[in-house]
């Protein structure tokens, strides 16, 4: 399998240029850095940087949608103890709050992102900025690559040192370190895919 040195879009056979981005599927050297990294292309690579921009977006509206449920399901729970509260009885609002938002919370979202990326191969987020998540290798996101590619989005620091070190990384600068460890991407959805 061939992939685009410019944007990653894998390639199809006897291709001339990238049916992803439209570079020349075999650049000169001049034009093709296999040394760069993501930060570089992100400098200077106008589509990476729009792929880029409608992931964060992505990102944010999922956050939102999993945070209205998450607060919903909160005010459900906390619903016997803001009533005990009002019948003067005293209730551990400390251990009650540090469980809801330390504890279940990032587990609600991590949920979200496995089986919508599992199950349908992106998010309603994703699928609102036209990407969807691919295996590089062709086969379907099954849970397990669902799974590593979004654990580091069970803290927010966790998150952005995956994005870093996989935009540090040389290679296919659409993939978070989780990204390249399982072998998946972010592509957007009107590109054609071989599988094999």
């Amino acid at each position: 399998m061939a992939y685009c040195w410019k944007c990653g879009a894998q390639l199809y056979d006897n291709s001339s240029f990238c049916h992803g981005c439209g570079a020349p599927a075999k650049p000169s050297p001049t034009m093709a850095s296999g040394g760069q990294t993501g930060f570089d292309h992100l400098k200077d690579d106008k589509a990476f940087q729009d792929h880029w921009v409608k992931r964060v977006i992505a990102y944010v509206v999922d956050v939102a949608i999993v945070s209205v449920a998450v607060y919903f399901l909160l005010l459900v729970t906390a619903l016997p103890a803001l009533l005990a509260l009002f019948f003067g009885q005293t209730f551990p609002f400390a251990w009650f709050w540090g469980f809801w938002l330390g504890g279940i919370a990032p587990l609600v979202v991590l949920a979200y992102f496995v089986m919508a990326e599992a199950l349908f191969e992106r998010t309603i987020g994703k699928e609102l900025m036209g990407l969807r998540v691919a295996r590089l290798d062709g086969k379907r996101v099954d849970l397990w690559s669902s799974l590593v590619r979004n654990v580091s989005k069970i803290a927010f620091i966790l998150l952005v040192l995956d994005v870093a070190v996989g935009l540090g990384s040389h290679g296919d600068g659409r993939q978070k370190y989780s990204d390249h460890y399982i072998g998946t991407t972010v592509e957007t959805t009107n590109t054609n895919r071989i599988i094999s």
